[in-house]
């Protein structure tokens, strides 16, 4: 799955004076390693801990998946320091649909992290992207995230069962679409 066409890297953050959404670098690497290592993150996220061999050909998977239109991946930093925070993805799923993923790094939750990046990371891919639909999946028990989703004016449109290793868990899905699009 994935756009048509590449998706252009940002040439400037997005910012709200809070928070700001870069491109990754190689001295965010260690913190998004660590952080992926957290018992929360580990638990509500699919992606496997960053290993040292991840880790090493993380930039030019970055890269690829802008250039191949796979994905938009950017770190969330803090606006005054550039210290990472956390990370943020967009997974498209066709020219017009993408799947928003983040994760807020342990030290750093609780502070309204979260939802200044989804708001602006959704409002960039709505309007400069021009996508249909940004949609957010939820585990059902993951409160903080659904907490997220609403804040962020995504509305709940279902939720799907999804099969693991030791069982299954349910998604909730959200979406926030462009004000032209019915949902």
């Amino acid at each position: 799955m994935g756009r048509s066409t590449p998706i252009e890297p940002l040439s400037q953050p997005l910012a709200d004076g809070v928070v700001a959404l870069r491109l990754r670098c190689a001295s965010d690497l260690h913190a998004i390693q660590a952080a992926g290592r957290d018992p929360d993150t580990v638990r509500w996220l699919d992606d496997p801990p960053m290993d040292d061999a991840a880790r090493r050909t993380s930039l030019s998977r970055v890269e690829e998946a802008w250039r191949t239109g796979r994905a938009a991946p950017l770190v969330i930093a803090d606006a005054l320091t550039d210290e990472p925070v956390g990370i943020i993805n967009l997974q498209f799923r066709d020219d017009d649909v993408a799947t928003v993923a983040y994760s807020v790094f342990p030290a750093r939750r609780g502070h309204g992290i979260a939802p200044r990046a989804v708001r602006l990371f959704a409002s960039w891919a709505l309007h400069e992207l021009g996508l249909r639909q940004v949609l957010l999946e939820a585990d059902e028990d993951n409160a903080a995230s659904i907490r997220v989703a609403e804040k962020c004016g995504f509305r709940r449109t279902g939720s799907r069962t999804e099969e693991q290793g030791d069982g299954s868990r349910t998604l909730l899905v959200f979406a926030r679409a462009t004000a032209r699009t019915s949902m």
